[in-house]
């Protein structure tokens, strides 16, 4: 008994190529989506321990004259106050972010020693270190120029001609410092608020 053996028509094949075309698109689709996914949680995460070395190196050397003279001193000065006094006064921020050309690259200009050309001063070194990290393209990828990185330290008191006057520090000059770093193009902002110094009077 002979039987007639059916075979695809081009119309079926055609549509069932379509249907396959559609799934691997959106698998593909899928697969890309994951991969920035998971960079850009790498990037967060990255941020994350950067952030917190910044806030470890201000409130470590809380008690540290910032200038090349200090370990001479025993108390602050203008020209070398103590490390929040200093950042109160000159906020610091990485230079601006660009993405580095195929040749720089290639090339590996953005992994030179962050620790070259220390002094003997912590504070200065602190932020040479956090320059060097955070420019330059070295540990968080850098897609524009909006993603910026800035520290500011802001000094209460309750007393007049305080830059920021609170009239519940009863006791030397309280220093709060923000630290906010600018991520994805500039659309992910993360920033951390904290105590870099504080002394009750005795």
């Amino acid at each position: 008994m002979n039987k007639k053996n059916s075979g695809l028509s081009i119309l079926e094949a055609l549509v069932s190529t379509a249907i396959v075309g559609i799934g691997f698109i959106a698998i593909l689709q899928m697969t890309n989506f994951s991969v920035q996914s998971i960079d850009n949680s790498g990037e967060r995460t990255k941020a994350n321990f950067i952030t917190t070395m910044i806030v470890e190196d201000v409130i470590g050397n809380r008690n540290t004259f910032y200038g090349k003279k200090a370990e001479d001193m025993k108390v602050p000065t203008a020209t070398n106050p103590k490390f929040s006094e200093h950042l109160s006064q000159n906020p610091w921020s990485a230079d601006k972010c660009v993405k580095p050309s195929e040749d720089e690259a290639n090339s590996g200009s953005s992994e030179k020693d962050i620790y070259t050309g220390q002094t003997d001063n912590a504070p200065e070194n602190k932020v040479s270190k956090w320059s060097g990290v955070l420019t330059e393209n070295r540990f968080l990828k850098c897609k524009s120029n909006k993603e910026t990185k800035k520290l500011q330290v802001f000094k209460m008191c309750r007393w007049d001609g305080c830059p920021v006057k609170n009239d519940n520090v009863y006791d030397d000059p309280m220093y709060i410092g923000r630290l906010e770093v600018m991520l994805n193009d500039g659309k992910k902002r993360k920033y951390i608020y904290f105590q870099s110094d504080y002394k009750i009077k005795e």
